[in-house]
């Protein structure tokens, strides 16, 4: 016979298992890895941020670049990646604050950011995204 105990512990391993198992993802839509470096003028940026926008629309992926330039995009949640098909790339100074102090302007062009020229094809599977923009 099982005991209260076992029981207990058995269906909380099943459901934990059906989470760790991707049923969590249902209403997501399919997202392929996007990682990559973005140096300017040759040198690694840290610390700006990386998103990925679907052209048609929707929820971007997001992320921040590490010492090395080297980022990976988060969609929602702990989800990494970004929407299939075309996107558009921005690439922006994190501002501690959330804009620039006074006196100060973003230090990457408008054309990697407001006015991105960046374009992508986001395919299932892995994704390397490298960029190595010019100040000028």
């Amino acid at each position: 016979m099982i005991g209260r105990k076992h029981l207990q512990w058995t269906l909380a391993l099943g459901v934990f298992a059906l989470v760790a198992s991707g049923c969590g993802r249902e209403g997501l839509p399919e997202l392929g890895y996007v990682e990559g470096t973005v140096k300017m003028d040759g040198e690694p940026l840290e610390g700006v941020v990386v998103r990925c926008r679907p052209v048609e629309g929707g929820r971007a992926g997001v992320g921040k670049t590490d010492e090395n330039g080297w980022y990976e995009l988060e969609y929602v949640g702990g989800y990494e990646g970004s929407v299939l098909g075309p996107v558009s790339i921005s690439i922006e100074t994190e501002w501690p604050e959330g804009e620039a102090p006074d006196g100060v302007t973003e230090p990457i062009p408008a054309r990697y950011n407001r006015n991105s020229e960046l374009l992508e094809t986001v395919e299932a599977g892995n994704n390397e995204f490298n960029f190595d923009l010019t100040s000028n």
